[in-house]
């Protein structure tokens, strides 16, 4: 098995380029590796990911289109990339799973949390609609009213509502987490492994098929809302009320 870490903690893990393209350089390597029959996703220190690392973000480059919207679809390439993995992967969820690490979460086949778990998509209050294929991938895993809900209104869902609604299937007490993720691997790797990457080969294909066409336009809305006055207003405004609420 391998364990895939978040560490940036000082950050809260939060997804930057250069996570992306350490993803990238793993999932390739994954890939290529039959050996491994099962991945843990979790993130160090208090939280598995405040999402994307916003700070980085600036003005658009003033480079050709093409390049631009290449750019602005990576993430979702990595999380297609991610779900295609011939492994069976197992997201280890705590603390704050907001936006970019949600869609990250719903990627991987089984999740597992603790109570100290609280998941929020606040992309519309950033001023962006919600790209990566957000919106499909969260409508498979939990079903599209939910999914709308968080969306559009951007409240938190607790750790007992997303064991609820299947964001997880599994949630432990707060410091039981490694206990529970650790159980969970041993029953996959218990299973013949024939039949187990064959299974997970179909539920694959199955989520591929919800997310392959409905996300095909999503990095040229990135593009241009992120160049757009009125989503660079409501960035201004989300970073002044994040900063006074600290």
């Amino acid at each position: 098995m391998w364990w895939l870490t978040l560490d940036r903690p000082e950050k809260l893990n939060a997804l930057n380029e250069d996570v992306r393209t350490a993803l990238d350089v793993v999932i390739g390597e994954l890939a290529q590796s039959p050996s491994v029959r099962v991945v843990v996703l979790r993130g160090a220190g208090r939280s598995f990911s405040a999402g994307a690392d916003i700070s980085g973000w600036g003005a658009v480059a003033d480079t050709e289109w093409a390049v631009r919207r290449h750019r602005s679809g990576a993430w979702q390439r990595t999380l297609d990339a991610f779900e295609a993995l011939p492994q069976v992967t197992v997201g280890s969820l705590h603390g704050h799973c907001i936006g970019g690490a949600a869609l990250l979460a719903v990627s991987c086949d089984l999740r597992v949390g603790d109570t100290s778990l609280q998941v929020r998509i606040p992309e519309l209050a950033l001023g962006i609609p919600l790209t990566w294929a957000g919106v499909p991938r969260l409508a498979r895993e939990i079903g599209l009213p939910l999914a709308r809900d968080l969306v559009m209104t951007g409240r938190v869902l607790d750790a007992d509502a997303s064991l609820a609604c299947g964001f997880v299937q599994r949630l432990a007490p707060v410091n039981g987490l490694a206990e529970l993720t650790a159980g969970v691997v041993r029953e996959l790797l218990a299973m013949p492994p024939g039949p187990l990457v064959l299974t997970k080969g179909l539920t694959s294909a199955l989520g591929r098929r919800e997310t392959l066409v409905a996300g095909w336009a999503d990095a040229d809305l990135l593009l241009w809302s992120r160049s757009e006055q009125e989503s660079r207003a409501a960035l201004t405004k989300y970073l002044a009320n994040r900063d006074e609420n600290r």
